[in-house]
């Protein structure tokens, strides 16, 4: 964060703060407000998209947190990302208590541009390169500039974490609406104005008299100077830029949001009413992907941290327990039910790609033997890949088994990095090539709803995920002994009883030795596992014992 003051020094290196301000030539200060509660699993990727159009300084308010939400916080202020406030609330709610706060806040007098956003909205801008700069450009006279909400539905998704919001959810309410009376909210980036006499929800209040004087940046008033820019009927401007709103996520997320209460209606029980208003369909919209290899660079910046991606994953395990207790109570389970019968029906989408349709004309044996092995994984799943490479059997996964999350896992060119005895392909040391490797499957993927993509080692990757996640995984990373054999141990703790480890190259061999088939019976022994290991060629697979953690 820099000091709120134009002139004062910066807190991070000049190649951070370049990131941070998207083109560089910018010294703007360009400021987010949002108020969270119990938001830890979804706080990362919030971050990370808005560093990635622009946004320079985050001021988040936080009260009554469980799930670690503050705490993730404190440590993304300890590394200079946000500034963290613990909310005094007041009789008027949490988030205008916060909003009431803010006003008075140095961050607030310094900004340039203020946006007011909770963690479920993100701004998806169309023009130029995606920048706040450039929404700002298109209107250079204005003091404000409304962005109409997009609703988005929860895309069929039952399950708690089906990926990141941005990749899950593409299923969005018609850009027509049928009913036009009601109009559509909008969400404010606008300056620092004497006259703003209080910051809302929506957009800044100015005082009585006073907003004649002011310009908004709306094409409905450029189009009638008389309409009322913060509640359009039409003309929305999602030619030029909307708020993605992911009110509801998924079922079981919203089930969460229940229990968690509104920040702006705190008497409100969230139910069946605001599932129906909300949860809007119709009309697919994948325009935010041209943001998803910014914002993953973004990500992978955040999580590098290993305090940061441990309390986000603490935040996930605690809510999934905290769900499961949720689903014991009969208000909750009945809710569920009702919600699953009116829930949009969307199916998921899948992708062939040049690379997969590569690798059935490459090697149609091994192909084969492949597609045998994935027939036998559980469908509709959440499963990983270790070892993507260019991502060609990235496509064959989500072809064959439908899985509900599939996190594909590689280091890509971190490789370029280690010593050459991590490298088993000539390829591993040019970073140029392996960073392309990266970027093509991002391309490829990262818009996906299913897909979550982590460069990293794969241990440290699968460490950050709670234990029985995973319904199965394929290995096919370093097939060093050392290796294979930390990704089988790793792995027989993140996948679930009776899940599936899987992998190739089973007969694999350098210097004379064979190092994945070592690896793997070492610690099928290891677990006591005495059957048979089931082969189909040079595809493994290890059943997890039903038996429990400790007996393991």
């Amino acid at each position: 964060m820099r000091q709120p003051s134009k002139t004062s020094s910066k807190l991070h290196g000049q190649e951070i703060d370049d990131m941070l301000r998207g083109s560089g030539e910018s010294d703007e200060i360009r400021l987010v407000i949002s108020t969270m509660k119990d938001e830890a699993p979804y706080i990362l990727e919030w971050i990370a998209h808005h560093r990635g159009i622009g946004f320079t300084d985050f001021l988040i308010y936080t009260n009554d947190c469980s799930d670690g939400t503050d705490l993730l916080l404190d440590r993304l202020a300890q590394r200079g990302i946000v500034t963290h406030v613990r909310n005094t609330v007041l009789k008027r709610g949490p988030h205008k208590s916060a909003l009431k706060d803010a006003k008075k806040h140095p961050l607030y007098d310094a900004a340039d541009w203020i946006y007011v956003a909770d963690v479920d909205e993100f701004l998806n801008i169309k023009l130029g390169n995606g920048q706040v700069c450039d929404l700002i450009a298109r209107f250079p006279y204005a003091n404000a500039i409304p962005v109409t909400w997009r609703m988005f539905s929860n895309n069929g998704h039952s399950t708690l974490f089906p990926g990141k919001c941005t990749q899950a959810f593409t299923d969005a309410e018609p850009l027509v609406p049928q009913d036009n009376t009601k109009g559509r909210f909008v969400k404010t980036l606008f300056k620092s104005h004497p006259d703003i006499i209080r910051v809302g929800v929506h957009a800044p209040v100015y005082k009585e008299g006073r907003e004649s004087e002011l310009r908004w940046g709306s094409l409905s008033q450029e189009q009638d100077p008389q309409v009322d820019p913060r509640r359009p009927t039409d003309s929305f401007g999602y030619e030029i830029a909307q708020v993605n709103h992911y009110a509801v996520r998924s079922i079981d997320a919203f089930l969460m949001k229940r229990d968690r209460g509104r920040a702006n209606h705190v008497n409100e029980t969230l139910g069946l009413k605001y599932w129906v208003r909300w949860c809007l369909s119709g009309e697919e919209d994948v325009s935010i992907r041209r943001h998803a290899a910014r914002m993953a660079e973004e990500y992978q910046r955040l999580v590098d941290d290993p305090v940061t991606a441990q309390l986000q994953e603490g935040g996930r395990a605690f809510q999934a327990q905290k769900l499961e207790a949720l689903l014991q109570r009969q208000d909750f389970k009945d809710l569920k039910q009702k919600l699953t019968a009116t829930a949009p029906k969307v199916q998921l989408a899948n992708k062939i790609t040049p690379e997969t349709e590569a690798l059935r004309v490459k090697a149609p044996k091994r192909h084969k033997n492949r597609i045998k092995m994935l027939e036998m994984m559980p469908k509709h799943g959440r499963c990983a890949e270790i070892g993507v490479w260019n991502g060609g059997f990235s496509g064959v996964i989500l072809e064959v088994t439908q899985p509900v999350e599939l996190v594909l896992i590689d280091p890509w060119d971190l490789l370029s990095g280690q010593g050459e005895e991590e490298w088993t392909h000539k390829k591993h040391k040019n970073n140029e090539f392996m960073r392309g490797m990266f970027d093509n499957v991002s391309e490829n993927y990262a818009h996906l709803p299913n897909i979550s993509i982590r460069k990293g080692f794969s241990a440290d990757v699968l460490a950050s995920y709670p234990d029985d996640y995973f319904d199965w995984l394929y290995i096919d990373g370093n097939h060093l002994y050392e290796f294979v054999r930390q990704d089988i141990e790793v792995s027989f703790k993140k996948v679930r009883p009776g899940g599936i480890i899987a992998g190739d190259d089973y007969f694999w061999k350098k210097d004379g030795r064979a190092h994945v088939k070592e690896a793997v019976l070492d610690v099928m022994k290891d677990q006591g596992i005495t059957k048979a290991l089931p082969r189909i060629g040079q595809q493994f697979m290890i059943t997890v014992p039903m038996t429990g953690r400790e007996a393991r």
